[in-house]
């Protein structure tokens, strides 16, 4: 016993002696590094018209936006003088040297990006003094210095601030494209041909392409992005002993017709490089199914590969059908660290994407083709810098695109349309082919009731920018990581293994229920249109949907948080006087439409049993917070309704004509 007391004493020892060491140097580095100079906009002015404003358990920064801006970051301090770091974050501020030292490795990269204001915090402590502020980035470059405004937190109550909604059902704003809707990402698509996996997962093929068409029969979902299509599985690519290419479709076709079968059409990721056709064999490998993230050993030869397999889906599927699906190059050009997507350089993944779309555009001009792909903001300015003023394909000045195409997560997507229009290219669509709540594999608030209200809040606040916005991915069945390893693992997936559906599926299935005629929606209160945000919608047939998120950006409190709680009172005028109407009330949260809280309630057995599994599709269902109900609208042709909206919650109301 006390060789183990002394064991655990020196143990203890280290840990505190390490931490004196980080907090030390954390201190001198405050002390003596410089914050790293950043590069200036010139197109951009500061942000001066900032305003924070305190409510429970938040502080609501907004400002007005500047031309020319891209996105936005919000930085705090608890000086007025700084040193300010950056908040707009979902892990709450970033300690100051960590800010310093992406600010030095990624000098124009606006992580914490945000589109718009208002941003809440709510990483804050009551009585506490807070200096916010805010700079734009242009896509590669910060706006100067610009105002600093500061609130101070309130003392937390037990009652529910209010929050009040007025939807006039008479009165459109325009149409409701439903752009969350054009495409899920999936695992790559050749998994399809798995089997079990072992005594767990069954028919894992099975189960991906269940879920694929779950979400396009009961979502709306049109097209299934997948990685690595050219990969040595399918095998599309090799060469004889002289170094003739031999073009293989068989695997393609299959799982093409697959997809089709189903209802959906592919969105082709030109990715990864057959191991044929790869400059560098010992390149870093991608992933448990180890695709090569090599430049190809012959540009001619990659151009030849695309064109080849864009006549060959032409001839199988026909040119009408194949000029609708998107093509796009390449999978994150710009990771070159864990995971490596890409083996070369910018200016490699440049010449990439220039033979690429000579190659499609050779068999179709009509064929439509995109890039770059990236995950970071600081690529796309370069690109589009070159596909305007350079091709390596051709030796021309030009190249042919059709979409800009990128990722980003944890936040909405930024607004990459004044930096198209300074490259002349405005009219181009704007697909963000992978997003979603957090890009950590693993990560427990993918199953969490917390997934479904950030979701409706980030597509809601990503509509006016984008002109597809894809969740990554549909599916559970995914081994990017390794087979899962229990039931619910933090899978990126809307739909879980066996096909349940997660709270986030029930999210996109309430999107998928709103119209297309867009009402006008006005409100106020503590917490509206920052914390609380809504959409309603006119459907063809008159019936009013009103969707409703309350979420913080912050992951740390995707559990709940009652300080987050609102009270809701929601008026729907402009109907007729004296009517009757049918009320539906769905709900989200922690109790309700939560399969994930009835898994927990088990005490989150790691492989449920055949019982608890039966149990567990049970409470796989979309949930209602009140019974559906008749009511009469007054003499002003209006209906009131009063509800509470915790932290996290979604609320559907449909408010029908009784004929």
């Amino acid at each position: 016993m006390g060789r183990w007391l002394r064991r655990g004493l020196w143990a203890l020892l280290i840990i505190l002696g390490i931490g004196f060491i980080a907090v030390l140097a954390g201190i001198l580095w405050l002390r003596y590094v410089p914050a790293p100079s950043l590069p200036q906009s010139s197109l951009l002015p500061p942000v001066a018209d900032v305003h924070a404003t305190t409510g429970q358990g938040i502080i609501s920064i907004d400002w007005t936006p500047v031309p020319n801006a891209v996105s936005y970051q919000v930085l705090r301090s608890d000086r007025s003088n700084g040193p300010f770091a950056m908040a707009s974050s979902p892990f709450g501020v970033v300690p100051i040297f960590v800010e310093h030292a992406l600010e030095r490795f990624f000098p124009g990269e606006p992580f914490g990006r945000v589109s718009r204001g208002p941003w809440i915090d709510s990483d804050i402590h009551s009585g506490h003094t807070y200096y916010y502020r805010v700079r734009a980035n242009d896509g590669s470059a910060w706006s100067p210095q610009g105002a600093t405004a500061s609130a101070t937190a309130s003392t937390l109550s037990s009652k529910e601030p209010n929050i009040t909604l007025r939807v006039d059902a008479s009165r459109t704003t325009g149409v409701l494209e439903h752009k969350w809707e054009m495409a899920l990402g999936s695992e790559h698509l050749s998994y399809m041909f798995k089997g079990d996996l072992n005594q767990h997962i069954k028919a894992a093929g099975a189960g991906l392409r269940a879920g694929n068409k779950l979400a396009h029969d009961t979502l709306g979902i049109q097209y299934i992005r997948a990685h690595g299509i050219f990969m040595d599985d399918p095998s599309v690519y090799t060469e004889d002993a002289a170094g003739n290419p031999h073009y293989d479709w068989s695997k393609v076709d299959k799982l093409y017709d697959i997809l089709r079968q189903d209802g959906l059409k592919p969105y082709v990721e030109l990715s990864f490089m057959p191991a044929a056709l790869a400059a560098n064999p010992s390149a870093p490998r991608i992933f448990k199914y180890r695709a090569s993230s090599s430049p190809p050993k012959d540009y001619k030869k990659w151009q030849a590969l695309v064109g080849a397999l864009a006549q060959h889906l032409i001839d199988r599927y026909g040119r009408e059908e194949v000029e609708t699906w998107p093509f796009e190059v390449w999978n994150e050009p710009d990771l070159t660290h864990d995971p490596i997507f890409w083996n070369g350089s910018r200016d490699d993944y440049f010449r990439l994407y220039d033979y690429a779309a000579e190659g499609l555009k050779s068999v179709d001009p009509s064929l439509k083709i995109g890039g770059p792909v990236a995950a970071l903001t600081t690529f796309q300015e370069p690109f589009l810098r070159h596909v305007t003023t350079q091709n390596y394909a051709t030796g021309g000045h030009r190249v042919p695109l059709d979409f800009l195409d990128m990722h980003t997560y944890y936040l909405p997507a930024s607004d990459y349309r004044p930096l198209l229009l300074r490259y002349g290219l405005g009219n181009i669509p704007i697909y963000f082919s992978e997003w979603g709540i957090s890009a950590q594999y693993g990560d427990k608030v993918s199953d969490m009731a917390y997934s479904a209200a950030a979701t409706v809040s980030g597509i809601e606040d990503s509509l006016d920018q984008v002109t597809s916005i894809s969740y990554w991915t549909a599916s559970d069945y995914f081994d990017e990581s390794g087979d899962p390893r229990a039931l619910f693992h933090g899978g990126f997936g809307l739909i879980g293994l066996d096909g349940i559906r997660k709270p986030r599926y029930w999210a996109y299935y309430l999107l998928h229920q709103l119209g297309t005629d867009r009402l006008v929606v006005t409100g106020e209160g503590d917490g509206f249109g920052g914390l609380v945000k809504t959409l309603a919608t006119r459907s063809s047939d008159s019936s009013i949907e009103i969707l409703l998120s309350n979420s913080t950006l912050q992951h740390s409190y995707a559990a709940g948080s009652a300080p987050l709680a609102r009270h809701i009172t929601l008026t729907v005028s402009g109907l007729r006087p004296g009517a009757s109407y049918r009320l539906e009330h769905d709900r989200i949260d922690n109790d309700l439409s939560n399969v994930y809280g009835a898994w927990q309630a088990m005490r989150s057995p790691k492989w449920p049993d055949a019982s608890q599994m039966i149990a567990l599709h049970k409470h796989d269902a979309l949930q209602t917070l009140t019974p559906p109900s008749t009511v009469t609208s007054n003499s002003q042709g209006e209906v009131t309704l009063d509800f509470d909206l915790p932290m996290p919650a979604v609320s559907f109301i449909r408010v029908a004509s009784v004929r």
